[in-house]
């Protein structure tokens, strides 16, 4: 039985604006970002032993903590580097990177999807809260053939809440049947504007 992701697409990120204990976090105008390579997401959760008692485990805490994202885009052009990494727009194509924070977003992307079947399916995740970093970048000669070097982003993810349950929530995922719907949600939750594309 297979339900295994065989492809990435349609990366998005858009600036949070607001946050507010209780409610969604709000966004401003989001941007497609270069074409997606890969973006692998790793979970944190406490260390540690549990709670023993009765010379038997009686409980512990294994529940998220927080999250990382390390995204592997085709590029990253001087506008992405601005709104996701925080860079200075200075003039005629000049930035500055400086000591100052990277702005707090969402982002996404949806995966292709193949069933038991061999038939696809999407899944489109909305990371509802992080901050990207470029660690770092590295430029080599060409020696013969193109060698192709691409950004790698890292990401620090944050749990919101969003009502009042008291439950932390990180990450949204819904499936969609076709492409183009997985699209356009991701473009709602990112307030991409229509028409733009990568």
């Amino acid at each position: 039985m297979s339900y295994a992701n065989v492809g990435m697409r349609h990366p998005v990120w858009a600036p949070i604006t607001a946050m507010t204990d209780g409610a969604e976090c709000t966004y401003g105008t989001g941007r497609v970002v270069q074409e997606g390579i890969e973006a692998t997401l790793s979970y944190t959760s406490p260390s540690g032993d549990g709670l023993y008692g009765d010379d038997r485990l009686v409980d512990m805490d294994t529940g998220i903590t927080g999250y990382t994202v390390s995204f592997n885009p085709t590029g990253i052009k001087g506008a992405d580097r601005v709104a996701m990494l925080g860079e200075v727009a200075v003039t005629d194509g000049e930035y500055d990177i400086t000591d100052g924070e990277p702005p707090w977003g969402g982002f996404g992307f949806f995966r292709v999807m193949r069933d038991e079947d061999g038939k696809k399916y999407y899944e489109a995740l909305w990371c509802r809260k992080l901050k990207f970093r470029l660690p770092s970048e590295t430029a080599r000669t060409k020696e013969g053939t193109i060698q192709w070097r691409t950004p790698q982003l890292e990401g620090t993810g944050a749990g919101v809440y969003t009502d009042s349950s008291d439950v932390l929530k990180y990450i949204r995922i819904k499936e969609f049947e076709t492409a183009s719907a997985a699209k356009t949600w991701l473009d709602g939750k990112a307030n991409v504007p229509g028409g733009v594309t990568t």
